[in-house]
């Protein structure tokens, strides 16, 4: 599963989303409260309201963790590339795709395509860097211009096993707008414990 999906996903979870399902707890929390009968305090959360609180709150959290491994993963592996050989190598295809989301914005992704020798055994490529791979952007419908088709290019290739190769490798691999997606978990961090922290206030008050 690609980077750009959960891009996409995330993106759903906008901060006016995350403001309306507060809302709408606070609402049901204050329908409940303002019920005949109900004894709850005023600045004591329903039951109600703190189950909405967990599911969002797993929701989020679940979603962060899957996509923080695939990127961790993928960081990882461009940071093994840092000792690959360096061969000549050629592109023989450049371009940049592009798809249109519900809300009219263009996401960019980029294709290349490249041959190189190793031992007089020719290879295929197709990797930028593994960080990169699958992930597309809205800014980049000109990057197949750093790849023209015919391009003389250096790529760089896994000693153990020729046919793995990456046109940038170790740390300059890295997708840089890949690692803002580390917000994601830390804004989940910050969810579990506040959720923790009215669980616990929701039983203390109880009597």
């Amino acid at each position: 599963m690609s980077n750009n999906f959960w891009e996409d996903e995330l993106e759903k979870k906008s901060e006016e989303d995350i403001e309306k399902e507060l809302e709408k707890i606070d609402n049901n929390a204050r329908e409940i409260r303002d019920e005949p009968g109900n004894t709850v305090e005023p600045n004591q959360i329903t039951i109600g309201g703190l189950g909405g609180i967990w599911v969002f709150t797993i929701i989020w959290c679940a979603a962060s963790l899957f996509t923080t491994i695939i990127m961790v993963s993928d960081i990882a592996a461009d940071l093994g590339t840092g000792d690959w050989e360096p061969v000549d190598g050629i592109v023989t295809n450049s371009y940049v795709s592009s798809s249109s989301d519900s809300e009219g914005g263009t996401t960019y992704c980029l294709h290349v395509s490249y041959e190189y020798v190793v031992d007089g055994i020719s290879y295929d490529g197709n990797r930028v860097s593994y960080s990169s791979e699958n992930s597309c952007n809205s800014w980049s419908q000109n990057a197949d211009d750093d790849y023209p088709e015919g391009e003389e290019i250096t790529v760089y290739y896994d000693p153990s096993n020729p046919s793995e190769s990456v046109l940038e490798p170790g740390l300059s691999g890295v997708d840089c707008f890949t690692c803002c997606f580390f917000i994601f978990p830390l804004v989940g961090l910050f969810l579990l414990y506040a959720s923790i922290k009215s669980t616990i206030g929701r039983f203390s008050n109880v009597r």
